[in-house]
C-alpha cells in the first residue's frame, strides 16, 4: 500500500472514530433526557369557551375535543391505522431497523430527507413533544422518546394516547372527535369501511378530507383496506364490500344530532383555523359580531324572500376594517357543516372583482396612471388571437380609466394588465393576499382564472384599499388563552402600496353605485362587481341562454367595513343559471347590510399625495377646466398643466 492511500486510510480511521465518539455521547445524552418521557392524558379536557368582540361568552362548544379510552375504539379503528402506519408496531421496540433501512436507502438515493419511518411509537411522541421540522437531530429524538415510552408503557396504552393526538383536519384532534365530525358516531360504531377513511386521512388531512375532497379520500380508503385484507385483518368479503362503499355514503348521515344554529358556520371557521401553541385551549377570543352574524343567518335562510330557488346557493363574508378581523362569516345556504364552503374554503372565478386588483391598482402604482389617464376602448385580441369582448359587444373608443373601470371594460383592463406586466401584476396582488396560479393568462386580468380565489381573500384585498395601502391578513381570532400560555393578535398591518394608489381607486369605485338604487346616503360606500359566464359548449347542452350568468359577486367597503357576496349554483345542470333578478341579489344583500352595520360619515379627507382640480377632455387630451369640467384626483406633480386651446383667449 503506498504511504498516500495509508495516510488516507489512516485520516478515514479517525474520522469515523470521531464519528462515532459524537454519536455515542450525543446519543447517550438524548437517551438521558428521553427517561422523562411520560404519556399525556387529557381525559378531562374542558369545553373551550368562546367569546364575540365585546367578550361576552357565546359558546361552550365541547365539540372539537373529547378523550376516548381504548376499550371504547373498534378494532377495526386500530386495525386500520396499524395496516397503514406501522405494521411491526407490536413486535419493534419503538423503532423499526426494517423502516429505518428502507428510509435510509430513500433518503441516500434522494438526497434529502424526505422518508420518516416512523413508527407509531414515534408517531405520538412527535405529535406530544416535538415538531414537525424534518432534520436529523429532531428525528433522532423521536427515537430515543419513542424507546423509553416503550419501556414504560404497554402497547395498548401507547394506541390510546396516539389515537387520541391525531390531527383530523381543521382542528380536529383525536380519534373521538373525528368520529362524531365526519361519521356522527363513537369510534366503537365506525363502520370497517369508516375506520379506514380515518387512518387513511392523518397522512394528508386537509387532502384527504371527505367533505371536501371525495373522489380522493375514496382512492386513499381502498388503500388502507388493501393493507388490512394483505395483514390478515379482514376477509375478502368485507374487503369487497367496504371497497364498494363511496366517501358519499358513508358520511351521508354526518351532523344530524349536533346543534346547528347562526353560530354554527363562524365557530367552524374558528377552530378550523386556530393557531397552533403548546397547550390546551381554554378561552378562544373573537371579531364576531353578534347581530351581523344573525343577520347573515337571517338572509341565508331566506326570511327576506329574496331567493326564489332553493337550490340557488350564496355566500358572505364581513370583515372589520379597523381591527382585519372577521365580523361575520356563512359559507353556504345551508349550516350544516357537511356542505361545501364557499366563503373561505372553496375557490371562486373572481370576474370583474379582480380587475382593481390586477389591472388598476398595479398601473396607478408603477406606471403613475390616474383615473383621468386615456385609454383606447377598440377591437382588441389576446396574443394567440383571440377576440376580447365587453359585456356590452361595443367599443366605445377613448375614454378615462375612471369610466373604463365603473363601466368594467374588459378591453382596457388586458391592455392595463399588458402594459403593467404579468410578473408585477401578481407581485402587487401577493402583496394583498392574492397568490399568483401556476400557469397565467391575459383572461387572469378580468376575472377569467382557471382556479380562482376564495371570497375571504378577495374580501381581504379589498381591505388595502379601505385603509389606504395597509394590509393584514384577516382572522378570526383576536386571542387565545391556553392552559401554560397565552396568543394574542397584536401583528401590525404593513404598508403594501402607496397610500395614493388606494384612496385614487377608492374614488373611483365610489362612483359604482352612485345614484342607483343600491347607494349609500349615510356614509361613503365603494364596490366592485363580478360575473362570470358559461362558455358556449355548456350553454348549448344544459339550453343556458347566452344572456345567463354563472356567478355574481360583490365586493363593497366603507372605511370601517368590507363585505363580500357571492350568489350562484354548486352544480352546472339545465335551468341551473343566474337570470337578471338573480344577479342582483348580490347588491340587494349588500345594501341591507350596509343600511344596517356600516357607521355613518365615514369619509376620506384628502391625503399628502393627492390633489384635485376640475379637469375636461378635448380632442383625446386631458386639460384643466374653467367651466364645464368635473373634478378629478391625481397623485401630486400627476395634474394637466394647461387649458384647451378653445377656452384661450383671443
Amino acid at each position: 500500500m503506498s504511504s498516500i492511500f495509508k495516510k488516507i486510510f489512516a485520516f478515514l480511521t479517525i474520522l469515523i472514530f470521531l464519528f462515532c465518539i459524537t454519536a455515542s455521547i450525543f446519543g447517550i445524552l438524548l437517551f438521558h433526557q428521553a427517561k422523562e418521557a411520560s404519556i399525556v392524558i387529557k381525559e378531562n379536557a374542558k369545553p373551550i369557551q368562546i367569546y364575540d368582540r365585546e367578550n361576552t361568552l357565546v359558546s361552550t362548544d365541547g365539540f372539537y375535543y373529547e378523550y376516548c379510552p381504548l376499550s371504547e375504539i373498534s378494532e377495526d379503528i386500530v386495525h386500520a391505522f396499524v395496516s397503514v402506519e406501522d405494521r411491526d408496531f407490536y413486535q419493534h421496540i419503538g423503532i423499526s431497523f426494517r423502516r429505518i433501512l428502507s428510509s435510509a436507502w430513500k433518503n441516500l438515493t434522494s438526497l434529502q430527507l424526505s422518508s420518516g419511518a416512523s413508527t407509531i411509537t414515534q408517531q405520538y411522541v412527535k405529535n406530544a413533544y416535538l415538531t414537525n421540522e424534518k432534520t436529523f437531530t429532531r428525528k433522532l429524538n423521536e427515537m430515543a422518546l419513542a424507546i423509553e415510552l416503550e419501556k414504560k408503557y404497554t402497547k395498548d396504552q401507547i394506541m390510546e394516547a396516539y389515537l387520541n393526538t391525531i390531527l383530523f383536519g381543521g382542528n380536529i384532534y383525536g380519534i373521538a372527535m373525528a368520529s362524531k365530525y365526519y361519521f356522527n358516531k363513537t369510534p366503537k360504531e365506525v363502520s370497517l369501511s369508516q375506520a379506514a377513511v380515518l387512518a387513511g386521512m392523518i397522512q394528508m388531512p386537509n387532502y384527504y378530507h371527505p367533505f371536501q375532497h371525495p373522489n380522493e379520500t375514496n382512492e386513499r380508503k381502498n388503500v388502507v383496506l388493501k393493507c388490512m385484507y394483505e395483514e390478515g385483518y379482514i376477509d375478502t368479503l368485507d374487503y369487497e364490500q367496504a371497497q364498494k362503499e363511496t366517501v358519499e355514503q358513508i358520511t351521508e348521515k354526518g351532523f344530524i344530532n349536533r346543534q346547528v344554529n347562526y353560530l354554527t358556520p363562524y365557530l367552524d371557521y374558528v377552530f378550523e383555523h386556530l393557531p397552533q401553541q403548546e397547550g390546551s385551549i381554554e378561552e378562544v377570543h373573537t371579531y364576531l359580531d353578534v347581530d351581523i352574524q344573525k343577520q347573515l343567518y337571517s338572509i341565508l335562510n331566506n326570511d327576506y324572500q329574496l331567493f326564489n330557488d332553493d337550490l340557488l346557493n350564496c355566500a358572505i363574508v364581513v370583515l372589520d376594517n379597523r381591527t382585519y378581523g372577521i365580523k361575520a362569516l356563512a359559507g353556504n345556504r345551508s349550516f350544516d357543516h357537511r356542505v361545501l364552503d364557499y366563503a373561505a374554503t372553496i375557490p371562486l372565478q373572481p370576474g370583474s372583482t379582480i380587475k382593481p386588483i390586477l389591472d388598476y391598482a398595479p398601473a396607478f402604482e408603477y406606471l403613475g396612471y390616474h383615473p383621468a389617464t386615456l385609454i383606447v376602448d377598440e377591437p382588441y385580441t389576446y396574443q394567440d388571437g383571440t377576440p376580447i369582448k365587453n359585456y356590452d359587444n361595443q367599443f366605445l373608443g377613448t375614454i378615462p380609466l375612471r369610466k373604463a373601470l365603473n363601466d368594467s371594460r374588459n378591453i382596457p383592463a388586458v391592455k392595463l394588465f399588458n402594459e403593467v406586466g404579468y410578473q408585477r401584476a401578481f407581485e402587487f396582488a401577493k402583496k394583498i393576499g392574492i397568490e399568483k396560479q401556476d400557469t397565467i393568462y391575459e383572461a387572469d386580468a378580468i376575472g377569467g382564472s382557471s382556479y380562482g380565489y376564495t371570497l375571504l381573500s378577495l374580501a381581504n384585498a379589498y381591505q388595502a384599499f379601505a385603509n389606504l395601502g395597509y394590509f393584514k391578513k384577516v382572522s378570526a381570532v383576536s386571542a387565545i388563552r391556553y392552559d401554560i400560555s397565552s396568543y394574542q393578535n397584536d401583528e401590525n398591518p404593513q404598508l403594501v402600496m402607496q397610500p395614493s394608489t388606494a384612496f385614487l381607486i377608492n374614488t373611483v369605485l365610489h362612483d359604482v353605485f352612485r345614484g342607483s338604487s343600491y347607494d349609500q346616503t349615510k356614509t361613503y360606500m365603494m364596490a366592485k362587481t363580478g360575473q362570470t359566464n358559461f362558455d358556449a359548449n355548456t350553454r348549448q347542452k344544459y339550453q343556458i341562454p347566452s344572456s345567463a350568468t354563472k356567478d355574481s359577486l360583490v365586493i363593497a367597503y366603507t372605511k370601517d367595513l368590507t363585505i363580500g357576496i357571492w350568489v350562484g349554483y354548486e352544480t352546472i345542470q339545465k335551468g341551473q343559471f343566474l337570470d337578471y333578478y338573480k344577479k342582483n341579489i348580490p347588491r340587494t344583500i349588500m345594501k341591507l347590510l350596509m343600511d344596517e352595520f356600516a357607521e355613518e360619515n365615514q369619509y376620506y379627507p384628502l391625503i399628502d399625495d393627492v390633489s384635485s382640480c376640475y379637469i375636461t377632455i378635448y380632442n383625446n387630451q386631458v386639460y384643466l377646466a374653467k367651466e364645464n369640467g368635473y373634478l378629478e384626483y391625481f397623485q401630486k406633480g400627476n395634474e394637466p398643466l394647461s387649458y384647451p386651446d378653445y377656452q384661450t383667449p383671443a
